[in-house]
Parts: C-alpha cells; sequence; structure tokens
C-alpha cells in the first residue's frame, strides 16, 4: 500500500517485485525460518504442445558477491561532506525500483513487509572500526573489533524491512503501475540507515548483505547446497550480540562528516529580527588639525562620521551637514591646494606641473579645478573630506590588486600594441602625403588639377544647396559644357603643351592662348563654324587647287547631288606607289560603283547627313560650363590625406565598447591620426575586495550585530559612487604609468554588487565621462538601483548555501488580517546578494524602505526564506528525543513528539519512509519587523 507525498506527487512504496520473482509465493516470515532460494514451477508450451512441468530455481542472496556501481543514483550526505546535519539519517538510491528485494526468496506479508537482501550501515570511525581488503574475499570487508561495540555501530536487522522503500513519480495508487512501467526516471528504490549521528563526527556508509548467507558469500567462505534449505537459512547477517571481532563484506561505501547541530528548519526557526543597533552603518571621522595651514583657531575636534556602503533604512539620504565655520576655513583651503596644478597649466603650459593632492575624475569631468559650494558632483567629491576618505578605499583597492588587474587589462587588449603600430604608421602616410600634397597639388590649376585628378572624379562626391543627396562629380559634369571625355588620358596626351596637336596649330600660324585653354574653352560652351581663310587645309582650299575640275560651291554639294552622280567602275583605293590598272569603258555606258567607290559614296553620304553644308554648324551646342575654382576647391578638399587616411583607418581597425576608434580632432591636429585609446572592463563585484580590505568600511559597526537575527537596510549611493570613482580614477593612472593607450577617462569599473544572478546587466554606475555636472548620487540621474537590504547574520546560509530568498508582497484578507501572497508572479528575486565573515550575508530589492514596511499605505513586502526544494531527505526534527540511543527502532514506538500525518508506525516501509521525511520548509518576515521602532 502506497505512502502519498501529494505536495510534491511522489508516492513511497513499501517494495517492489519484478519479472519472475513477482511470482514467489511463500511470504517473508520476518524471521530465520525460511529457505534461502525459491523455487518456481514453470511450464513449457511447443507448437501448442505442454511439456512436463519443470522446477526453476531463482537467484538469492547466497548468490551475490558484489553490485554494480551504474545501479547507484544518489547518495545522502554527498560523499566528502563536512557538514551534514546530525538529526539526518544517511541514504542510498537505486536505479532499478525493485533492488533491494531483487535476491529475496520470498514475498510481502499481510502488512506489505518485506526484508531487503541488502541494507545500509553507518560506522563511526575510531578505534576497532576498519575498512579493507581481506584474502580470498571478493569484497571489501569492514572489521568490528574492541573497543568499539558492534551493537552501537550496527542496526538491528529486525527492522530492516522498515528501511527500504521504491518511490514512484504518482500522485495516487493509480498512477503508480505507470510510473514502474514507464522512463527509469520516474521510479527508484532507497535504502535508509536509521542511526542517529553525533553533531562535528566522521563516519563510514556501507552497503551491506542483510542475511548470513550473503555474508558469507561475499567473505568467500563456503556455503553448501543444504545451507539454501536449512531451517534457519535466512538468519541476519549480524545480531546485537555477535561476538568481536566480526567480518562484514561491503559492496559499497564512502565517507562523510557531521557539522555542528541545526537543521534548516531549526536555524530558521531561530531567526528573529532585531532593532537596528546604535551606531551601526556609521564610524567616526575627525578632520580637526589636517595639517595643510589652516589658522590655529580650526576646531581641535570636529567628527563628521563616514557612513558605510549600507545603512540603517531610517538614516537621512542626504549626508549629515557640518558647520559652516569649519567648512569654510577647511573647503576653501584644501581647494586652493588641489587646484594650484590646474591653474599652473593654464597660467603658463610649458612650466613644470606642480604636484598636489589629485583632483579626483578631472580627466573624466573634464575639468582641472574645483570649487566650493557648486552642487557638481566633481566638486562634492573632491571637497568632502568624507567622501575623498570614500574614494582613497578605492584607490587603495586598485594598488593592492594592480598585478592580475594589469594582466587582465593586457589580456583584453590582445591586438591593441599591433593595432597601433599601424596606427603610427598611418601617422608618418599622412605627415609625408600632406607635405607632397601641398607641394603638388594645390598649387596647380584648376584644368591641370581637373585633369591629373580624373581617375578619382567617380569617387569624389559633393551636394549643392538645392541638393539633398549627394553626387559624384562624373553625375555633375552630365549635360555640362565641359564634356567628361575631355579629361580622358587621351585628351591629355592630345592637347597636351608640347604635342603633336599643338605643333599643327603653331604650324598653321597660330599661337595657342596662355590664358585660356583649350579646355577652358570647352568649359565656356561657345558655338563656331569653320573659318573662310584659303590659306588653310579646308575642302575648297583642295578643290580650287585640283586641275580639271568642274568648280561647285562647297555649300551647294548635298547628299541628293552625291547620290545622283553616275557610277564610278574605275574608282580604287590603292597603296601608294602600286599601279592602277584602269579599263576601257564606253563612255555612254552606264555602269555601278565599284566596290571602293560604293563604301565612298556611303561615308559621304553619311558625313553629309552630319555636316549641313548649306548654313553655318555649331561643333558644340550651348550648355552651362562648370565653376572651375569651386571644382579645383572640392578635388583638392576631398583628396587632403588628412580625410582620405582617417577614413582608412576606421575601415582597417575595428574596435569594442572599451576603446575610442581613430579620429581627427583638434587634440591631434599635429598628427592626425589617434592612436587607439581602450579601457578595460571589469565584471566582478567591487564590493569584494573593499570587504576583503576591511568589513567595517562596507558596514561599520558589524560586530554589534547579534547572531541569528535580521536587520533591514538600505544602500549608500553616495558611498557607492564614490568608492567606483576612485576605482576608476587610480586604475586610469596605473594604466597610463604602465604604458597602456589610454585617455584616463575610460570606466573600467562599473559593478559595485555582486549581480551574477540577475537575469541582465545590471551596472550601478553609469559612464563617469557622462556624468556631466550632475550632483554626487543624483536620484534623478543616477540608475534605478536596490534600497532596500535584507541583513541576516546566521549559520543557515552557510550550510544551505542554495537556499532561496525572495520578496513578495503583502495581502490584506477581508478581516485586515495581513499574509504574504502565495502568487508566484508576484515574486521579487534580489537584485544583489553578498556576504561577510563569519555568518553574515545580504540580499538587496529594487523597492524603497517606505514600498518594504507598507509605509506607503501598501501591504508592504515579505521576505522569504526558503529551503532548496531538492530530492526527498530523511531523518528526525532537532529536538526529538532518541533515549540516547544509537539507532531508531520501531519496536519502542514512535518518539515523543514525532508527527505521524495520518500514517502508522511500524506498518511497513513506505509508512516509515513517509514519517520520517524532511519537507522542504520556509519562513516569511515582514520587512516592518526590521525596522528599528
Amino acid at each position: 500500500m502506497p505512502s502519498s507525498d501529494p505536495a510534491a506527487n511522489l508516492s513511497l512504496l513499501p517494495w517492489v517485485r519484478q519479472g519472475a520473482a513477482a511470482s514467489i509465493t511463500t511470504p517473508d516470515s520476518l524471521g530465520a525460518g525460511q529457505h534461502a532460494v525459491a523455487d518456481l514451477s514453470a511450464v513449457l508450451s511447443v507448437n501448442g504442445s505442454a511439456a512436463p512441468p519443470v522446477t526453476v530455481r531463482l537467484r538469492g542472496p547466497a548468490d551475490v558477491v558484489g553490485i554494480d556501481a551504474n545501479q547507484i543514483v544518489r547518495r545522502d550526505p554527498r560523499p566528502g561532506s563536512i557538514d551534514f546535519e546530525p538529526n539526518y539519517f544517511a541514504a542510498i538510491e537505486f536505479d532499478r525500483p525493485d533492488f533491494p528485494w531483487l535476491f529475496t526468496p520470498a514475498r510481502a506479508d499481510a502488512t506489505g513487509k518485506l526484508r531487503p537482501w541488502l541494507s545500509l550501515v553507518v560506522v563511526r570511525k575510531q578505534d576497532g572500526v576498519s575498512l579493507g581488503p581481506t584474502v580470498d574475499a571478493p569484497c571489501t570487508a569492514l572489521q568490528i573489533a574492541a573497543p568499539a561495540s558492534l551493537a552501537a555501530e550496527l542496526p538491528d536487522l529486525v527492522d530492516s524491512w522498515a528501511w527500504a522503500h521504491a518511490q514512484a513519480a504518482a500522485r495516487d495508487a493509480a498512477q503508480v503501475g505507470g510510473a514502474l512501467a514507464g522512463s527509469p526516471a520516474l521510479s527508484l528504490s532507497r535504502l535508509l540507515c536509521p542511526r542517529i549521528l553525533r553533531a562535528d563526527t566522521d563516519y563510514i556508509a556501507c552497503v551491506v548483505p542483510t542475511f548470513e548467507l550473503g555474508r558469507k558469500a561475499g567473505l568467500g567462505l563456503p556455503i553448501a547446497d543444504t545451507d539454501l534449505v536449512a531451517a534457519n537459512a535466512l538468519a541476519p547477517a549480524w545480531t546485537p550480540t555477535q561476538k568481536l571481532p566480526f567480518l562484514l563484506p561491503v559492496y559499497h561505501h564512502w565517507e562523510f562528516r557531521t557539522g555542528p547541530g541545526g537543521d534548516f528548519e531549526s536555524l530558521v526557526r531561530r531567526l528573529k529580527p532585531q532593532p537596528v543597533p546604535e551606531g551601526l552603518g556609521r564610524r567616526p571621522i575627525d578632520i580637526s588639525q589636517p595639517g595643510f595651514g589652516l589658522p590655529a583657531e580650526f576646531p581641535p575636534h570636529v567628527d563628521l562620521g563616514l557612513e558605510g556602503a549600507l545603512l540603517p533604512m531610517e538614516t537621512p539620504d542626504t549626508p549629515a551637514p557640518w558647520s559652516e565655520e569649519t567648512a569654510l576655513p577647511f573647503q576653501t583651503t584644501l581647494a586652493g591646494i588641489i587646484n594650484a596644478p590646474g591653474l599652473s597649466e593654464v597660467a603658463d603650459p610649458d612650466a613644470d606641473p606642480l604636484l598636489a593632492p589629485p583632483v579626483y575624475g578631472r580627466w573624466h569631468a573634464g575639468r582641472a579645478t574645483v570649487a566650493r559650494g557648486v552642487p557638481r558632483w566633481l566638486d562634492q567629491l573632491n571637497l568632502d573630506p568624507r567622501s575623498r576618505t570614500v574614494v582613497a578605499f578605492g584607490t587603495r583597492v586598485i594598488q593592492t590588486h594592480q598585478e592580475p588587474l594589469m594582466a587582465a587589462a593586457w589580456e583584453q587588449a590582445a591586438d591593441l600594441q599591433r593595432a597601433n603600430q599601424r596606427m603610427r604608421q598611418l601617422q608618418l602616410s599622412l605627415a609625408v602625403g600632406t607635405s607632397l600634397h601641398a607641394r603638388h597639388f594645390a598649387n596647380l590649376g584648376a584644368e591641370t588639377l581637373l585633369r591629373i585628378g580624373s581617375p578619382a572624379l567617380a569617387r569624389i562626391r559633393t551636394i549643392a544647396a538645392d541638393e539633398t543627396a549627394p553626387r559624384t562629380l562624373v553625375a555633375r559634369m552630365e549635360g555640362k559644357a565641359l564634356p567628361l571625355a575631355a579629361t580622358s588620358p587621351a585628351m591629355r596626351r592630345i592637347g597636351r603643351e608640347r604635342g603633336p596637336f599643338t605643333r599643327r596649330i603653331a604650324a598653321q600660324g597660330l599661337t595657342r592662348s596662355t590664358t585660356m585653354t583649350w579646355v577652358a574653352k570647352l568649359n565656356l560652351g561657345m558655338t563656331f563654324s569653320a573659318p573662310d581663310a584659303t590659306d588653310q587645309a579646308t575642302v575648297d582650299a583642295v578643290r580650287i587647287r585640283l586641275p580639271n575640275v568642274t568648280i561647285r560651291p562647297f555649300r551647294d554639294v548635298t547628299k541628293t547631288l552625291i547620290d545622283g552622280l553616275v557610277g564610278r567602275p574605275n574608282f580604287q583605293v590603292m597603296a601608294e606607289g602600286a599601279p592602277v590598272n584602269v579599263p576601257s569603258i564606253s563612255v555612254m555606258m552606264v555602269l555601278p560603283d565599284s566596290p571602293s567607290a560604293h563604301n565612298f559614296r556611303l561615308a559621304a553620304s553619311e558625313h553629309l547627313g552630319r555636316i549641313d553644308p548649306g548654313r553655318f554648324k555649331a561643333i558644340f551646342a550651348p550648355a552651362p560650363g562648370m565653376a572651375m575654382d569651386e571644382l579645383k576647391e572640392t578635388v583638392l578638399a576631398q583628396t587632403r590625406p588628412r580625410q582620405t587616411l582617417v577614413a582608412l583607418a576606421r575601415a582597417m581597425v575595428s574596435v569594442g565598447a572599451g576603446a575610442v576608434p581613430p579620429v581627427d580632432t583638434p587634440a591631434s591636429a599635429a598628427v592626425g591620426i589617434d592612436t587607439i585609446m581602450a579601457a578595460p572592463t571589469f565584471r566582478q563585484p567591487m564590493y569584494e575586495p573593499l570587504r576583503d580590505l576591511s568589513q567595517e568600511l562596507l558596514l561599520p559597526g558589524l560586530q554589534t550585530v547579534l547572531p541569528d537575527s535580521v536587520i533591514g537596510l538600505k544602500t549608500n549611493r553616495r558611498f557607492v559612487e564614490a568608492y567606483m570613482v576612485g576605482l576608476n580614477v587610480e586604475m586610469a593612472r596605473e594604466l597610463l604609468w604602465r604604458g597602456f593607450p589610454t585617455d584616463q577617462r575610460g570606466t573600467c569599473f562599473n559593478q559595485f554588487w555582486d549581480v551574477r544572478g540577475a537575469p541582465e546587466p545590471r551596472p550601478d554606475i553609469g559612464p563617469l565621462h557622462l556624468w556631466a555636472d550632475r550632483p554626487l548620487a543624483d536620484p534623478a540621474t543616477a540608475p534605478v538601483r536596490e534600497q532596500f537590504v535584507m541583513l541576516m547574520r546566521s549559520a543557515l546560509l552557510r550550510r544551505y548555501p542554495n537556499a532561496i530568498v525572495f520578496a513578495v508582497p503583502g495581502v490584506m484578507d477581508a478581516n485586515g488580517v495581513r499574509s504574504p501572497s502565495e502568487d508566484a508572479a508576484v515574486e521579487v528575486q534580489p537584485a544583489f546578494s553578498g556576504s561577510m565573515q563569519p555568518d553574515v550575508s545580504f540580499f538587496g530589492f529594487d523597492f524603497t524602505a517606505a514600498q518594504a514596511t507598507g509605509a506607503d499605505g501598501n501591504a508592504g513586502y515579505y521576505i522569504v526564506i526558503q529551503e532548496h526544494p531538492t530530492e526527498p531527505r530523511f531523518g528526525l526534527d532537532e529536538d526529538t528525543p532518541t533515549d540516547s540511543a544509537s539507532h531508531l527502532g520501531v519496536a519502542g514506538g514512535p518518539p515523543a513528539g514525532l508527527p505521524l500525518e495520518g500514517l502508522q508506525w511500524g506498518r511497513n516501509g513506505a509508512h516509515m519512509a513517509g514519517i520520517v521525511r524532511q519537507l522542504p520548509v520556509r519562513i516569511s518576515i515582514h520587512a516592518s519587523q526590521l525596522v528599528k521602532h
């Protein structure tokens, strides 16, 4: 009969038999008077014909000399544990649900009791107890000898049936069969050892045989066939009166150690809300006699109070004011000292630098001086001794860990040196290219520059005042008087100053204009016709000089005239000097053109079709010209090396989020291309090194928090921001000192709290160079972060590090009674968590103190501490009396005060397991109880 656990949808079974063993009919007598083997009658049928019955003997405990370790799926406690709860029972789980009864030669009795063939024992490591191999034995042997006591170390096997059970992932008995026959993950079997453990003690857990025949087989002792059917064949492997020394074979074993007393339930019940101790979160700081020239009448003792990163919830958000008579001389004198280097740089940039206390954050803020009374973070941070002290904590942390931090920084910038070497090469190219550009290109005329730069015209883009998108110069020359072909290499060769075209013009007695080139004339878009001068090689000039040719004006020669001329069969085109054979043809014959005449006539017709000889013809149609001076400036501007090489640098080098890409800025005017500036990024929570430096820096007065108490606190954003500035400033100085390319403006650290469990990144500060002139800890611009923190001092989380802590809103019923919400959808997970020595843990949540306590008119929030719902565990409550017995026995009845929850003590293994099972525990504490009253 299963004992069901509705909370976890698990059913505990007193036994499971599968296969042929399910056919065993002999009930377990729970004593020695029973055979050690089970004989079954089997009938075989061949082709419908039944053979005579045969007897099949099943394997029994005498046949086992070891177990397969792969059958073991879990051990509790884990091997090597050093903090096991002494009020819990050790347990081992097997994959097969029938494994503990697999070789038991009997079936369960009417109440469901069935002895397993193996048991789990836990013995204390002491003199007289040893574990090791024996001669001719197949198993490791456990030996118990004086001064150890066998009755104290081993349980009474009369109750062996009570400490073995199976488990099925089923809600009720109707689903158990499906779980046992389904996936192996839905079922298992388990052995418990009911030993009452001592705190802080070493133990050995061993899986051993339950029956004497199994003990003999494991030790290699002889077993006769008659022993299997003897009257006392199922005698137990030991009795409480067994003589010493005693050997017991061990199938499997592991070791563990118990911790101090207290399980999860007992530890969580000890937690009590504690009013905030006086002075928690604040330590005195004396600023009297600072030693930098203040007048003698300066107050001898001024206690400002240095706050930690955590504060009581009722602490004001603004720092405690200090009197003007003290603040005025102190801050005025301090400002004069730390401003001196910055003022000196302005007055005389070439003077030697002054050594003075630093202006923390000057490079991030872009200012070298501070002023009193200005609500800016840089001024508040540097002139308030409390903030400067916190900044110094960050400086100290970097100095302490500078070597591993620099190693990590260089590891992040593995390719930075190679990339910057390439940038320096580009700087050299820029310097040389700028000089060549100014010497050889800037002095060229517009026409010459246009012709030289023609290969780049298709890549030079400009945008006109009436346009919305840039266009290339090639596109702009379309439709202009100056054709693109005028800038081609062929035209450059033809029109060069000493080229053949220029020489022919000179041969005609013309002179080339020194002010107006032919490209410039083309750009004007002028029209002209052929000249009439007879001394030039025109068609008319040639015609006049031909003898015996009918004179016909050239302009009378039309396409119709050419097409109507008689055929020219004798027209030939021959090489110079070659003889011409003219056939005799009658004048009166009308013959077609020769092939050469035909082609010539077609060419003449085509020519006349393009040039009308009847009137003057413009060679170039009128069109707007290009603005040559503007064109020159465009070409010069976009071919300057500064522009092209910066673009090349950006295209060659890609940078991540922590680096600044190559830029052309006024600061780099002498160079033109900056090397890559990088800032390494460190994601670890930086409260940890501060805590390791001194826990008093994180939470002053921590020693006043009582054990087993919980307190409500809040975060101190002024402390967090000042500390993070100190980290980043000192890290930037260290990077610069080590030759790391940095402009000292990067934010290397932005994580104060441990948010590694958060579902998304949660930086505690934004980039420092973007803080501008905001006040320190300005709530309007700072990230909206945690404001309520629960501090707990207890050994609970040290022993149970996987305990679950979260918050749920309270709900009010009709009677005005407040209780925690049971809706899992409204659970609020911690924004961060942390710990301090020896047993302090804290958890931050994203709601205010007023929201947490209910001061805003709502039901507030409950802080829930819950045991992790892992695999089932078994044991007794810490305060359960056990009469100083070494093992929990069945015959004596249940211990006083042990809740049975409707189960029956001593009925079977399932009921016993259900009674001693320890369910997960949770506690809810309303945040209003954590506030000082």
